[in-house]
């Protein structure tokens, strides 16, 4: 017998509970754990989500994620280069670990750079699958010159990377390297070293080379490890040719996740800048705007530093006088809107300039010269019993590992 489900019609209207009210608390616990880029692009769906921004109780909901959100497993260990400043100089690199770095591991340089007495800094500040490319800027004469070795400490391998064809210049011009960067294509397996340069008029009215064939246009080239060569990089560099940049050797670039970064200044105070980012694998170069955000005005110049906080690109900033800095986060590569100023640490007395982050937090250095770490959530500061003179004081991020530098060409 065929069985019928019977529909029954009431006139009798079914209630509905239409109160959507959704409590605060309830959706900034779950707003706040989304990546800021959602975070910004959501801002249209009401207007009270458009200020969450502006709310302190969303703003202190999202930090606590945002630091509890820690991936410690990527960070490894810290890595300090050092420079005694009595003649000869002499450079020292340490590994920092454990919570308050009182583990500290001195690494023996590579012997050809072991004695060197220019400028020695980390490439983008960290390793890339255990090696480092380390800097080394000197001169020739009146020319400067640029030389990078490959190194992995864990196997004590090292490999020089041959001088750029580009490098032996006519003599009419003197190049200079405005940014440099280390980083890994993903897609070809391969080890990349980007750099910019800029050349200047070196010679006088005798040099014997006519005006119409002298060239002074800038180059961006990129060095392949798995071809053992240089080549320049057809890019436009409209948007980046007139910046000025922080010299490599004070840890101006960060790489993360197969893009290196820099921080361009757009005016004489630094007021308003790009973060310069280029793509290894892609080979695409492309630029994030950002305009000042800060409310002081003790001063009208900006000191800026960048880092990687957390797996996100993060921008330090801070008034020449006062020692308060502000920390923001960027969202989304190319997106002005998306910088978030997320912390405020200080202010903080005696507090010369940041220098890198770590696991622990953000590294300062003192007017003493004394190097303390500060915890960007408590604000307490520990100090690490190093010292730190002159400028150049290079940190960056290690893990070890056992790859040989050679065996990508095998």
């Amino acid at each position: 017998m065929e069985k019928f489900v019977k529909v029954v019609e009431t006139n009798e209207e079914v209630k509905v509970n239409n109160n959507s009210y959704i409590p605060d608390d309830f959706s900034f616990s779950i707003l706040s754990k989304l990546p800021l880029k959602s975070l910004k692009r959501f801002g249209c769906v009401s207007k009270s989500w458009s200020l969450l921004f502006e709310n302190s109780h969303f703003m202190n909901m999202l930090r606590n994620h945002f630091l509890s959100n820690n991936h410690r497993s990527n960070y490894g260990v810290t890595l300090l280069l050092l420079y005694d400043s009595d003649l000869p100089v002499h450079y020292t690199l340490y590994l920092l670990s454990d919570d308050r770095f009182e583990n500290r591991v001195k690494l023996d340089l590579p012997p050809p750079i072991q004695e060197v007495v220019s400028t020695l800094y980390i490439l983008s500040s960290t390793s890339i699958n255990g090696i480092l490319c380390l800097g080394n800027l000197g001169s020739r004469g009146m020319v400067s010159i640029f030389r990078a070795v490959l190194w992995n400490p864990a196997t004590a391998e090292y490999m020089f990377i041959p001088p750029s064809p580009d490098e032996d210049v006519p003599p009419y011009r003197e190049p200079l390297c405005k940014f440099d960067g280390f980083g890994y294509d993903h897609v070809r397996d391969d080890y990349k070293l980007i750099r910019y340069i800029i050349f200047f008029d070196l010679t006088d009215d005798d040099e014997d080379v006519p005006w119409e064939d002298r060239s002074y246009d800038p180059l961006l080239e990129i060095y392949s490890l798995r071809n053992n060569s240089w080549r320049i990089l057809d890019i436009d560099m409209r948007d980046i040719a007139h910046c000025a940049y922080d010299q490599p050797q004070d840890g101006a670039a960060v790489y993360m996740d197969g893009v290196c970064h820099w921080w361009a200044n757009n005016d004489l105070f630094n007021l308003t800048g790009i973060l310069v980012s280029y793509d290894f694998s892609n080979e695409v170069l492309f630029t994030t705007p950002m305009l000042l955000d800060m409310v002081e005005s003790c001063d009208f110049i900006v000191n800026r530093r960048l880092v990687v906080l957390n797996e996100s690109i993060a921008l330090i900033s801070n008034y020449s006088k006062p020692t308060t800095f502000h920390i923001s986060i960027l969202g989304e590569l190319g997106v002005k809107e998306s910088w978030i100023k997320l912390f405020i640490v200080g202010p903080v007395p005696s507090i010369k300039c940041p220098i890198g982050f770590g696991k622990k937090g953000i590294c300062f250095k003192q007017n003493n010269d004394e190097l303390v770490w500060i915890d960007i959530n408590t604000q307490i500061i520990d100090e690490i019993g190093v010292r730190a003179e002159g400028y150049s004081f290079p940190m960056g991020i290690y893990k070890e590992s056992l790859l040989s530098i050679g065996g990508i060409n095998n």
